[in-house]
């Protein structure tokens, strides 16, 4: 089969995603090798972190290493300069009979920006950035680039709400405003990040245990984090102690709690205005290692995320039912000017049996 460039960095694309929930804090990536006369030959992806990267695996995958005199590699990142958990890929492919490295973006790590190119055309290949396609292959590495561009973990939100943007009834019951399709993608986006943010009103009403039950995560760590301005939250017995150890529990506290609770222990973030410093509550989960956080929390949690401009993706899954007077899930975010109204990027709709995934990239100016 022949394939376009255009047609081998979509299905590199497609390959990438294959690692999602696996890599961090590495980037997802995907690779297609093809011939010199440019048909497939294979295909790989960074399958998890410390295993091999893209380009290896899609090498490992050509049957005949002869198949790779004058052949084309198209690869999502710029390859990586610098030996890290595995060796350098430009290093590598250097070595190789290849003609060509076409590569989706270059590579925002001061290790690697730049650097892989380089050693790809000292090493006498054909080298260049593919100059479209920018929406998709940023999307397939929008967490690990934001990491990388703004220092801080990527923050998506979560929200299911009915047509007329109610999350609950006045009387705070949601249990279950969308159907059973849209909570099984739930368990996976769960799965996609490294941990699931909420406040302490969430723990108290519904006693969740907020951990993806999707198969393909069952032996992942399940990390929450928990704002709790008070630092009045109990432990025993809840059910998100049962799926996870209290280690991988966060529990952010506005107050300076000195004793640990069934094993979990309080990380102070001092408050202004009753609010959490939402920058500093996101460099101590940076400096925890969690570089995704996906938010599952009410209204004042999500408008107070919204309103400091550090929500990175929105996911907000659509029941076709109207509530009425409820509970708003921007009921705490105000904008003064219609001119000044939040816009998504890149926004577009998915279908989940009865319901609507709506998700976008917020535009912050």
């Amino acid at each position: 089969m022949k394939l376009t460039p255009q047609e081998a960095m979509a299905l590199a694309i497609e390959e990438g995603k294959k690692g999602s929930g696996f890599v961090s804090p590495n980037p997802l990536v995907g690779c297609v090798i093809l011939s010199r006369d440019y048909h497939f030959l294979a295909k790989g992806y960074h399958e998890r972190v410390g295993d091999a990267h893209a380009e290896i695996n899609a090498l490992k995958a050509v049957h005949d290493p002869a198949l790779l005199v004058g052949a084309h590699v198209f690869v999502t990142l710029e390859p990586c300069a610098h030996k890290g958990r595995t060796g350098s890929c430009a290093r590598h492919l250097a070595t190789l009979p290849i003609a060509s490295v076409t590569y989706g973006i270059e590579d925002p790590n001061p290790l690697v920006s730049g650097q892989g190119a380089r050693i790809l055309r000292e090493a006498g290949k054909q080298v260049q950035l593919l100059g479209e396609m920018q929406s998709e292959l940023e999307e397939l590495a929008e967490i690990f680039l934001l990491n990388m561009r703004q220092r801080r973990p990527f923050v998506s939100l979560k929200i299911a709400s009915s047509l007329d943007g109610q999350v609950a009834l006045a009387d705070g019951t949601s249990q279950w405003i969308t159907g059973s399709a849209a909570r099984k993608q739930v368990q996976l986006l769960r799965g996609y990040h490294d941990a699931v943010l909420t406040g302490l009103g969430t723990i108290q009403k519904d006693n969740p245990r907020l951990n993806s039950r999707d198969l393909r995560f069952i032996n992942k760590k399940q990390k929450l984090v928990i704002l709790d301005p008070s630092g009045s939250l109990q432990f025993r017995d809840r059910p998100l102690l049962q799926v996870r150890s209290p280690e991988d529990i966060l529990w952010i506290t506005g107050v300076d709690v000195t004793d640990a609770r069934d094993g979990v222990v309080a990380r102070f973030v001092p408050m202004n205005d009753d609010k959490f410093d939402l920058s500093a509550v996101l460099a101590l989960l940076m400096k925890a290692g969690i570089f995704s956080v996906m938010i599952e929390a009410g209204p004042f949690t999500a408008s107070t995320f919204l309103s400091s401009h550090l929500v990175d993706r929105l996911y907000l899954f659509m029941a076709p039912s109207l509530i009425g007077a409820g509970q708003s899930w921007t009921s705490g975010l105000t904008i003064p000017r219609l001119d000044q109204a939040l816009r998504l990027r890149d926004f577009r709709c998915v279908s989940c049996d009865e319901d609507i995934l709506a998700t976008g990239r917020l535009l912050w100016s």
